[in-house]
Order: C-alpha cells, then sequence, then structure tokens
C-alpha cells in the first residue's frame, strides 16, 4: 500500500490526468538486441508526461518498406521526467518482442504494465528509480527470455515473480547495480541461484502474489482511486485521533484542577491545625491555666 500511494501523490503533485492521452515521436531505426538479434524497433524520446499514460497516436517517417506491424522494440528514454509505464503501445505495434525503458523516473512496477504484449521476450527497465516490483509482472508474459533490471533503486521484488515463467527458458537475468542485491547470470543453474536471492535479500511478499487466486491487480488508474480512499480513511483516522488527543487534554486539565483543589483543601486543614496548636500552647502557658 505505501509504494501505491506514494506513486499516486507523484502524479498528484505532478499534474498528471490519468484520464487524458498524448502522441509520441518515435525515430524508426535497426537495433542489435540481445537473444533476439536485429530488429526494427521505436525509439523515442518524446513522452509528454503532463498529458497522461495513454498512447493515442504515433508519429514518425518508417524507413523503406517497413511499417508498424515491423516493429518489433519499442525503446523509451524517459530523460528523468518519465514516471509511469505509457499504455496501448499495441494499438499502434502489435509485434512487439521487446521493451526497452531507461533513464525514468519510475519507482513501481505495480504488475500491469506489458500486458498488452503477449509475446514479450526482452524487457530491460535500467538507470531509473526503480525500487519495487510486483509479482504479477510477467504473468500475461510467458515468453520472457532476457529480464535486464540493471542500475535501479530495488529493494522489494514479488516473491513469485518469475513463478509464472519458464525457468529454463529464460538466458539472462540481470539485478545488478541495485539497493538489495547486485548479480547477474546467464545460465538456468544461477537464475534458479538468483531467484532465490531475491526471494531472501528484497523479500516482497506482496498482496499481488500470483499464488493468491483472490486478488486480481488493478490497474493504475484504479491505483488512483484507492488511493484517494485511503488517503480520506487516513485524515479520517488522524481527525479522529485529534479528537482523542483534546479529549484527554481535556481530562488532564480537569485532573489538574481536581488536584489543585484537593491541595488547597490539604493546605487548609494544614494551616487549622497549626492554629489549633499554638491556641492549645497559649491556653497551658496562660497564667490562669489549671494546674
Amino acid at each position: 500500500m505505501k509504494f501505491s500511494i506514494l506513486f499516486a501523490i507523484f502524479l498528484i503533485f505532478q499534474g498528471i490526468e490519468i484520464s487524458n492521452s498524448f502522441t509520441i515521436n518515435c525515430n524508426y531505426r535497426t537495433n542489435s538486441l540481445p537473444i533476439i538479434g536485429s530488429v526494427y524497433e521505436c525509439y523515442t524520446t518524446n513522452i509528454p508526461t503532463s498529458s497522461g499514460i495513454t498512447v493515442t497516436n504515433v508519429n514518425g517517417t518508417h524507413l523503406s518498406g517497413k511499417n508498424n506491424n515491423d516493429v518489433i522494440s519499442v525503446w523509451i528514454s524517459g530523460n528523468w521526467t518519465l514516471p509511469f509505464v505509457p499504455r496501448n503501445f499495441n494499438i499502434f505495434f502489435p509485434n512487439v518482442k521487446a521493451i526497452r525503458i531507461s533513464s525514468t523516473t519510475i519507482e513501481t512496477l505495480f504488475g500491469d504494465e506489458f500486458d498488452e504484449f503477449p509475446q514479450l521476450e526482452v524487457l530491460e527497465l535500467y538507470q531509473s528509480n526503480l525500487t519495487t516490483i510486483s509479482s504479477k509482472l510477467f504473468e500475461k508474459t510467458p515468453k520472457m527470455v532476457y529480464v535486464y533490471f540493471g542500475e535501479n533503486m530495488i529493494e522489494r521484488v514479488g516473491h513469485d515473480l518469475f513463478t509464472p515463467l519458464n525457468v529454463t527458458q529464460l538466458q539472462r537475468v540481470y539485478f545488478y547495480n541495485n539497493r538489495c542485491i547486485h548479480r547477474s547470470v546467464t545460465n538456468t543453474t544461477a537464475i534458479i541461484s538468483l531467484i532465490n536471492e531475491l526471494r531472501e535479500k528484497c523479500p516482497f511478499d506482496d498482496e499481488f502474489s500470483s499464488t493468491s487466486t483472490t486478488t486480481s491487480l488493478t490497474t493504475t488508474e484504479d491505483f488512483v482511486c484507492d488511493l484517494k480512499d485511503s488517503m480520506n480513511e487516513i485524515q479520517e483516522n488522524l481527525m479522529k485521533k485529534d479528537e482523542k488527543i483534546e479529549e484527554l487534554e481535556n481530562k488532564l486539565l480537569e485532573l489538574q484542577a481536581q488536584i489543585q483543589i484537593k491541595d488547597q483543601k490539604i493546605e487548609n486543614v494544614v494551616s487549622k491545625m497549626k492554629w489549633l496548636k499554638e491556641e492549645m500552647l497559649r491556653l497551658t502557658t496562660h497564667p490562669c491555666a489549671c494546674k
């Protein structure tokens, strides 16, 4: 809950309207990727983060003989201003197998960010502020062979992150230069070891565990709605605590007043006893006192 609240608060501070959408500009090119080799790629740094998270149009000039269906890779460089993974790319690029995201302020992967790419084989999210990864992330992308999360700030990794994948199918997994782990592996035995190490060093038994049959991950929009409800609940609880504190302070004032009254009574009693003692002494020492 903490990371979802922080994420949504960030969106609010950034003035992001979730319901809005935007156009991106692609620099189309041929590139070479690990495992899958040469691909036709859309490279973009044009992400208007103040407009929304849903891509509604893609601009750019294709190389000769190419079109949107030929795009296999999408590389997004956020220039340290992008706090989310843009959605709806699959409407324009239905055959994407590789997503590459770098230099962003993304802190959390809630798990549904890449569901629109069931053929995804390569995922890179690096040189960013990523701290938390949900167990749901790979549930809709069973063909993953290459996972690259290097150079982030990862502290929490969902216990079942790799459960939906065929571990023997994975060829490279990178988690180097992170807060809880610094390791990269390239064979099945080492990958299994890394998965166990993640569970030990970056434990996160998140509420979106893939072992759960009753919990489903909501979309980012739902997170914002949940945030508002949570913030209202927190505010109500704080108000109740303030009322309780005020009630306790009033009781304390009452007790202090009662103590003051008792102190005054004791002082009066002491004064009377002192007077009686002095009066008795005067009477017993008076010349007319009986002997």
